[in-house]
């Protein structure tokens, strides 16, 4: 037998054994593709002899931004879920206020002078109502895209007196208040007023279901923005730690029959605007602090 017959038997039997090394690889590949198909987990491919490194590092590469991509997805959709059911909530409430008065004319003795008032305050809650249903669109984009808020300079001071406004005739037909404690009459922020009035209308309404007496709202002079929503309270089983769960349900946030969510919505819409929102109980008072920058 001469050299090269040697040589190439050599190569030859190289060859057939790298291929069968390689077939070997890649029938491994195979099956453990076939097992994470099969099963929830985020383990990764793993090679026997080597020989294919380069295609289990690309296998790997995929499998990670898959994952990814998945685990995004739920988050998103979980997201907008969670925004419908809290728009649902939202809009509830000045529909709910309407129908009230509406109802206050229907079967009530009242005067032409009482019947316009009434009438409108009817249209300053479907007023309310229609910009709400505006921002669910705008919130769903937001939430959708994965995007942030579309920011503006926002006059915050203002934004907070309309929501005062808002409920001017809900908390003087309980003998109640709103004092509000401001030395500034216009401070600007890059916010989004939309979700700001949101916040403010869920925290005063919050105040006017669940608690009692008057509620005092402070604006805090500072580098930051920082309000307080101050009021008394019927009940000190509070646990302030978890009041903004979304399925808390034991707090004051849960009682008179009510979803519960405004605070949840308040603690979403003001981290979403990179501000923050705690809870804090002090001699029989329930205060609210939001902090934006």
């Amino acid at each position: 037998m001469t050299a090269a017959v040697i040589i190439l038997s050599v190569i030859l039997a190289v060859v057939t054994a790298l291929f069968m090394l390689e077939k070997k690889e890649l029938a491994n590949i195979a099956r453990q593709l076939a097992e994470l198909r099969s099963q929830d987990t985020n383990r990764l491919i793993n090679g026997e002899n080597g020989m294919a490194d380069k295609l289990i590092v690309e296998i790997n590469s995929m499998l990670k931004e898959i994952r990814e991509t998945k685990a995004d997805y739920k988050k998103k959709n979980h997201a907008l879920e969670q925004m419908i059911t809290n728009v649902s909530h939202d809009l509830r409430t000045p529909l709910t206020s309407a129908m009230g008065y509406i109802d206050l004319i229907q079967h009530s003795d009242l005067s032409e002078e009482e019947k316009s008032r009434e009438l409108a305050i009817i249209e300053n809650r479907l007023i309310r109502l229609q910009e709400l249903i505006n921002s669910f669109f705008e919130l769903w984009k937001i939430i959708s895209r994965g995007k942030s808020p579309d920011r503006s300079n926002v006059d915050i001071v203002a934004v907070l007196e309309e929501a005062i406004v808002h409920y001017y005739d809900d908390y003087c037909g309980r003998d109640r208040q709103i004092v509000f404690n401001c030395n500034q009459r216009k401070r600007m922020i890059s916010s989004n007023r939309n979700m700001l009035l949101r916040i403010f209308d869920n925290l005063i309404g919050n105040a006017l279901k669940h608690g009692t007496g008057d509620l005092t709202i402070t604006v805090i002079e500072g580098d930051d923005m920082r309000i307080t929503f101050e009021n008394d309270i019927i009940s000190q089983d509070i646990d302030t730690e978890h009041i903004f769960d979304e399925f808390y349900t034991t707090d004051i946030s849960r009682t008179k029959g009510n979803t519960g969510l405004g605070l949840a919505i308040a603690k979403q819409f003001t981290e979403m605007l990179d501000g923050t929102i705690s809870a804090t109980l002090s001699d029989g008072k329930f205060i609210l602090t939001i902090t934006m920058q």
